[in-house]
């Protein structure tokens, strides 16, 4: 009486292993396409390989271990082509392990035809998992039963009580915890890309929804004013007046619009030499009259490096960093912009001496619809951080309320 050695533990382990393994390359997405069937065949032949290697039963006629259960899992959840590449694998494995059997050759052919056959019932659209797994049972205790058939035909080998308990009905509970296994497993992928579809229509409908609220403010402006400039004895100066703003909230809703369409691609199109002394010097040049209003001193201490990237974008996103350092300081004080060269990197420092942030409006900083500005939408600080991502840079931040906020910027250098 066998039935439960430590060679039976090894033959459980190793199919465990090689269902796992398949599974987690597959939802990391390590591996795709043909890929995935790859990886699939090596890793059902490795265990029904190593199976053969710890045999549970040995004699004469008989040599017995689990390895028909990789083999019958691989066509049922991999179809028959992946089926034939097992059933020759297993027969080269046995062949080399011990010597050629055609015995084995018409058990293992009987088992692949029956298998196959059995497919259609075990579509995944057509039956739940709760009969999939029954049904898989069921078919497997008639593969051993079959085997036992052929190999009492065809050698002298004799099917006793013990052999019934352990190699026809162990095999078969066996095979309900590995299909089990793999449906929860299967499961677990399913629900987890259901629910990033659901994550990205929640996405999708926030977006939608705040553009409509974004644009919908500087169009009522518009709509009101050219509903002011039909009134009778109208100034021309109140008409310049009018069509001034409308001209302006039509210039805001752009910008709104642009700010959206770089969110969507803040990839660049064109990959050029960035030097970022020039263009921070301009940037800084740009935010001054803001800077100005807001009684912010400009401080910097430049260090010219050269990087890869698109110099648009890349003034795109600085220049946010820059107006939330000067909106951050309603009463005054200093914006620093500071480069230093680190090995193989420059590090671009966007400080100031603002209100700060707490630890937690610090884990949300890049999040859409997250702002710490009353009128902000989270859109520009998200818009910087695709950018700064998309030239292979990392961004740090330190903060604290009432001592400012610091922006570190790495970008590795071209020069």
């Amino acid at each position: 009486m066998i039935i439960f050695n430590q060679d039976v533990v090894n033959n459980f382990f190793y199919i465990l292993l090689s269902i796992f393994l398949v599974f987690f390359l597959v939802e990391k997405r390590f591996i795709r396409g043909i890929c995935t069937k790859m990886i699939t065949f090596l890793s059902l032949s490795g265990a029904m390989i190593l199976c053969m290697l710890s045999p549970i039963y040995m004699k004469p006629y008989c040599i017995h271990d689990l390895r028909m259960i990789p083999f019958v899992l691989g066509i049922m959840y991999a179809g028959p082509y992946m089926g034939l590449a097992l059933f020759l694998s297993l027969l080269a494995g046995r062949t080399f392990i011990y010597e050629w059997s055609w015995t084995s050759f018409v058990i293992y052919g009987v088992i692949y035809i029956l298998t196959v056959a059995a497919l259609k019932l075990f579509r995944f659209d057509a039956m739940k998992s709760r009969r999939r797994i029954l049904f898989s049972v069921c078919l497997f205790t008639i593969h051993s039963i079959a085997a036992a058939s052929i190999a009492t035909v065809m050698t002298e080998f004799r099917v006793d009580g013990s052999y019934i308990l352990n190699f026809i009905l162990m095999p078969s509970v066996g095979m309900l915890f590995f299909t089990y296994i793999c449906e929860i497993l299967i499961k677990q992928v399913q629900v987890k890309h259901t629910l990033m579809k659901i994550e990205k229509m929640e996405v999708l409908s926030q977006l939608a929804a705040s553009i409509s609220h974004e644009v919908k403010n500087p169009l009522t402006v518009i709509k009101g004013f050219l509903r002011l400039l039909h009134q009778e004895h109208l100034s021309s100066e109140k008409k310049l007046e009018y069509l001034s703003i409308a001209s302006s909230e039509l210039n805001r809703a752009e910008d709104i619009i642009n700010d959206y369409l770089t969110f969507a691609k803040p990839y660049p199109e064109v990959i050029e030499e960035i030097p970022i002394g020039v263009h921070l010097q301009k940037l800084m040049e740009i935010i001054g009259p803001m800077s100005h209003q807001h009684s912010v001193k400009i401080e910097a201490g430049i260090e010219e490096a050269v990087i890869m990237g698109n110099a648009r974008t890349f003034q795109q996103a600085f220049l946010n960093l820059m107006k939330n350092a000067v909106e951050a300081m309603p009463k005054g004080g200093t914006l620093t912009i500071r480069t230093m060269r680190e090995k193989g990197h420059v590090c671009i420092s966007v400080s100031d001496t603002g209100v700060g942030m707490t630890k937690s409006q610090k884990r949300r900083l890049g999040e859409p619809y997250f702002s710490t500005k009353d009128s902000g939408t989270g859109l520009g600080l998200l818009i910087s951080y695709r950018i700064i991502e998309a030239m292979n840079g990392k961004v740090s931040v330190t903060s604290s309320p009432g001592h400012g906020s610091e922006f570190r910027i790495t970008f590795p250098t071209a020069d």
